[in-house]
């Protein structure tokens, strides 16, 4: 009763407010009115000038129309704004217009052949502008002063012949009888207009009812509305309640995090002082419990606290909570999160509603517990998930008369609803996790292990590639060295027999001239000293081949080294050397010019792999090659230092540069920046394993447009590998 008697003069003023500002509104939109009007009124006026001439009282009445136009925009501009908070000024303002509007039609009808002008209809006007803004009263009393106005002006023209109608009784000729007829007239126009007047503002009255009435209806059907719409809105909020709650329970599949949010939602749309939800751990021992409450204080402030409690040793409660919510009486009520009440009728039931706790039969174990706790309506909604309870909604209060509401009711147990399958959903998810996680565990580990199978695989194969190739070029080394050796091994006889020939044919130019006729002759025919000549020639070139082809056949000789698989003593310049000897189709005086540093010559041996390291040269001065095609100043540095115990070779190029985002990815298996089919991927790759096989070290540093230096770090003593290490297989890498 307080609240409604409270409400009521809110009411009123809002209702007053709203008249007023309806009343500024229609006060505005005459102002605008009388604008357009004398607009139209003065168009009017000078089209009737144009036709009527000096006979119109033109100025005088273009005078009024202006006057009405100026204290219209004055008003509008100005002063009905000023007085948009007061309704009785701006009936007063209003009340004054109307009545400066009645004066400047008198005024117009006046200069407008007066009592015979036409314009007196205008005087309708202001009845009707006055049903726009006042109620039944006003409107009379503005047609009684429409009235009175008119009159007026009809007895001010007609006061010269007043005094005729005085003496009316003894008339005196033709003057007086007009005068008579005239003012006859003058009282009946005076009655009609009178009349009209009134009828035209009961006609007005009639309509402003009207218009009220079907505002009214429609004021009604609004507030009916707007209630209907306050309904709807109420069950929507309760919807987007609940549809927040289940979106907050959803949102995670953290029991912390979900207990959290639907006890947070929950705490914000019933009103108690206790919310609080009990669940047994998912994992664990089964003494152990989780507890989520928030405690409404008198101000209303929400405290959320998280507790784990045990059976035996009690709980470690929040100074908030203490008192409100003890082990025992946590461990009772989940100990019966699964019991079913039955009614009167025998139906089952799943909410606990208890109006006064202490004094229930239910809570009689626990008597002294809830009369600590103060509460005295309590309701308990278990969670149930199928017919398995998940856990339980405790709402409580502590005030004796506190009902909780339907609504309340229905939407905890929505909740509760939404708690059991998220909390379901969490548990299952958390067993898919671990699983999932074991399996990705084993999938990556296979996933390395075919890596691995595959590198080992692929490298093997590249490896009897490329020792097939070194048997191969072993073996067209060895075929081309014995018919070689036969060609070179029989060229100084054949000099040797030469040279006694021509020592033979020396001999016989001895003999006398008659007798060596013949044999002169057949010399000039044969062309004896051209022969010989040639024959020198030809003799120094094929030692020159033969020479050549040896070279060559010791260099392939020198780079296969199929005759050196185990660790051996060897140069490294000379390894460097054969594998340039044999690039050069990219190396020569003519194509890369290749500067070697001072005392590269007298680097000591090593003991290594020499077909294993030459590979490495083998890929290394490919790369720079293939970097520096089409380079205008092409060159290669090649530069061995002596550090302590080890050999420091560097290669290095004057190329493009490696680019800076693959450079961490050089020497990994299959990475090539080359088209597709132009490269393994692996030559690095092979590389970096055969000098680490022999305990040494390999890296680089490039600049993009500056070129690219690979170190290559080599002890003076290898360590000698196992019988079927893969790098003892590899002789010649394809280059990436």
């Amino acid at each position: 009763m307080t609240q409604s008697i409270a409400r009521e003069p809110n009411i009123d003023r809002s209702k007053s407010r709203e008249l007023t500002s309806e009343l500024y509104l229609k006060s505005e939109q005459l102002l605008r009115f009388r604008i357009a009007f004398s607009l139209v009124s003065l168009c009017l006026c000078v089209g009737i000038y144009s036709f009527a001439g000096v006979e119109f009282e033109f100025y005088r009445a273009t005078g009024i129309i202006c006057s009405v136009s100026i204290y219209s925009f004055i008003g509008l501009s100005f002063v009905v704004k000023a007085l948009r908070t007061s309704r009785a000024k701006l009936q007063i303002f209003n009340s004054i217009l109307l009545v400066l509007d009645a004066l400047a039609l008198t005024g117009l009808v006046h200069f407008t052949h007066g009592i015979e002008s036409d314009l007196y209809v205008l005087y309708l006007l202001p009845i009707m502008l006055s049903s726009y803004t006042f109620g039944r009263r006003g409107i009379y009393l503005v047609a009684a002063f429409v009235a009175l106005c008119y009159i007026g002006l009809l007895v001010y023209e007609s006061s010269p012949l007043l005094p005729y109608l005085l003496q009316s009784t003894n008339p005196r000729g033709l003057a007086s009888a007009f005068a008579l007829k005239l003012w006859r007239r003058i009282f009946a126009r005076a009655f009609f207009f009178t009349s009209v007047a009134f009828l035209w503002a009961r006609f007005c009255d009639y309509l402003s009812r009207v218009s009220r009435r079907s505002n009214e209806r429609l004021l009604e059907q609004l507030e009916a509305n707007e209630k209907l719409i306050a309904e709807s809105e109420e069950r929507a909020k309760r919807e987007r309640l609940i549809n927040s709650i289940n979106k907050g329970v959803r949102s995670t599949l953290e029991l912390d995090s979900i207990l959290r949010s639907a006890v947070n939602q929950l705490s914000q749309a019933v009103s108690a002082d206790l919310v609080a939800i009990l669940c047994p751990p998912t994992t664990g021992e089964s003494n152990n419990i989780y507890v989520q409450a928030s405690i409404q204080s008198a101000d209303h402030v929400a405290v959320e606290n998280r507790k784990e409690v045990s059976k035996e040793d009690g709980p470690s409660t929040d100074t908030r909570l203490s008192g409100s919510i003890s082990a025992r009486l946590q461990s009772f009520i989940l100990s019966r999160r699964s019991s079913y009440l039955k009614d009167e009728a025998g139906k089952k039931i799943k909410t606990f509603v208890f109006s006064d706790a202490p004094a229930d039969q239910f809570f009689a174990d626990v008597k002294e517990e809830i009369e600590k706790s103060g509460f005295r309506s309590v309701v308990l909604q278990p969670m149930m998930y199928g017919e398995i309870s998940r856990g339980v909604i405790i709402l409580a209060d502590r005030r004796k008369d506190k009902v909780f509401e339907e609504s309340e009711l229905v939407l905890t147990k929505v909740v509760a609803g939404q708690v059991a399958v998220a909390i379901e959903h969490a548990n299952l998810v958390g067993e898919l996790s671990s699983k999932n996680r074991d399996l990705v565990g084993k999938n990556l580990n296979l996933d390395a292990k075919n890596l691995e199978l595959k590198t080992m695989q692929s490298q093997l194969i590249h490896h009897e590639k490329m020792a097939s190739l070194g048997r191969l070029v072993a073996g067209i080394a060895h075929e081309l060295n014995n018919p070689i050796n036969f060609v070179h091994g029989n060229l100084p006889y054949l000099k040797q027999y030469a040279d006694e020939l021509k020592k033979l044919v020396d001999k016989a130019s001895e003999i006398e001239e008659e007798h060596r006729r013949e044999f002169d002759e057949l010399k000039r025919k044969i062309k004896y000293d051209f022969l010989i000549s040639d024959l020198d020639n030809i003799i120094a070139d094929l030692n020159e081949g033969s020479e050549r082809i040896r070279h060559i056949i010791r260099n392939l000789r020198s780079f296969s080294r199929l005759d050196e698989a185990e660790l051996k003593e060897a140069s490294i310049s000379e390894g460097i050397e054969s594998t340039l000897k044999i690039l050069s189709q990219y190396y020569g005086n003519d194509k890369i010019p290749v500067h070697f540093s001072q005392g590269f010559s007298s680097m000591p041996q090593v003991l290594c792999y020499p077909g294993q390291l030459n590979q490495v040269w083998m890929n290394l001065l490919s790369n720079a090659a293939q970097a520096m095609q089409g380079q205008a100043e092409a060159r290669l540095n090649v530069q061995a230092d002596l550090e302590g115990e080890s050999v420091l070779v560097q290669i290095s190029d004057n190329g493009p540069g490696i680019k800076q985002e693959v450079q961490s990815k050089i020497f990994d298996p299959f990475f090539t920046t080359k088209p597709v089919g132009q490269g393994t991927g692996l030559g690095l790759s092979i590389c970096h394993s055969i000098i680490e096989r022999h305990g040494g070290q390999i890296w680089f540093s490039s600049e993009l447009g500056k070129g690219t230096t690979f170190f290559v770090r080599i002890p003076l003593t290898a360590k000698r590998q196992s019988p079927n290490s893969p790098g003892e297989l590899s002789q010649i890498s394809e280059p990436d």
